[in-house]
């Protein structure tokens, strides 16, 4: 019987003596990674073309604002009287933009872990899976937020720059600010909390979009369809299954204007309570699936 034989190899491998930072420091690395994949920032042009086109062509009603605004100081005239761009009206302007938006970049955000096969990665170490998704979503409706924001921070600095009284346009123009802040808060938790709940059950890109796509415009389909065809509150009710029904009444509702077309007579704490709704049930989905998802 022969002896067995072997050998010992110093690789010169170092066990790591730093500092451990532990959960608090992955969650936050997460989010800032995350916003940073949003915007494309820290990769090439092809990454960043679609968020920052985006937000150039959501930027560029306030920019149309803003020259009205000027002429019409110019000439002693109102821009509220002159220029159809407002605080409560820019919104409809870029839902559209929004749309595209989270459309696009919440798989972008999502799918590359699945596909990769590097969420056992996140998870092996102080990371939790709650972990990964509080911080991921926080740092998309931090995105989107910055999408519906800075333009109307652009308007809000130009009106008032523009004016005669700067004074008396910031008083008249600072009541604006708590209604679209909640605008843009029940945006990115309506679009962008939909948007991420689709693509974390699909690691294709192309299918993520399709069916973020799909479920958004179908909805608005189903309402108007719903609504025509069963005048009773059961039937105007079906537009609170549709995101761009829900955002509409939300916007009317917190800048007090009236909405047109179905579901104009529904109280807009109906909204509002919808916008909660579709928000909270898409975290749960969203926390659920990757709850479930094998690593």
């Amino acid at each position: 019987m022969t002896a067995g034989t072997g050998a010992i190899y110093d690789l010169g491998y170092r066990r790591y003596d730093g500092p451990r930072l532990g959960r608090p420091a992955a969650v936050r690395a997460l989010f800032e990674h995350s916003f940073r994949v949003v915007w494309g920032i820290g990769r090439g042009g092809r990454a960043k073309l679609i968020p920052m086109g985006l937000a150039a062509m959501a930027s560029l009603p306030a920019v149309v604002a803003l020259g009205i605004a000027a002429i019409a100081g110019q000439f002693g005239g109102s821009a509220d009287e002159l220029s159809p761009i407002r605080y409560e009206t820019y919104f409809p302007y870029v839902s559209g933009i929004v749309f595209l938006f989270v459309a696009a970049q919440a798989p972008e955000l999502l799918g590359r872990d699945q596909r990769y096969g590097t969420l056992s990665l996140y998870f092996a170490r102080a990371l939790r899976r709650e972990d990964y998704v509080v911080a991921r979503l926080a740092a998309f409706a931090l995105a989107v937020l910055g999408l519906i924001l800075a333009p109307q921070a652009l308007l809000f600095a130009g009106r008032t720059l523009v004016a005669r009284d700067i004074p008396a346009a910031v008083a008249r123009d600072l009541p604006m600010l708590p209604p679209v802040l909640a605008q843009a808060l029940v945006t990115a938790g309506v679009l962008g909390g939909l948007a991420l709940a689709i693509a974390a059950f699909t690691p294709r890109r192309a299918y993520a979009t399709a069916a973020i796509i799909a479920v958004v415009l179908a909805m608005p389909v189903v309402a108007q369809i719903g609504g025509r065809a069963a005048r009773s509150l059961g039937g105007e009710l079906l537009v609170l299954l549709s995101p761009p029904h829900i955002l509409e009444g939300t916007n009317a509702t917190f800048f007090g204007t009236q909405m047109v077309g179905v579901g104009s007579w529904i109280g807009g704490e109906w909204y509002v309570g919808a916008a909660m709704v579709v928000s909270f049930g898409s975290i749960v989905a969203l926390a659920r699936r990757y709850r479930s998802l094998v690593a």
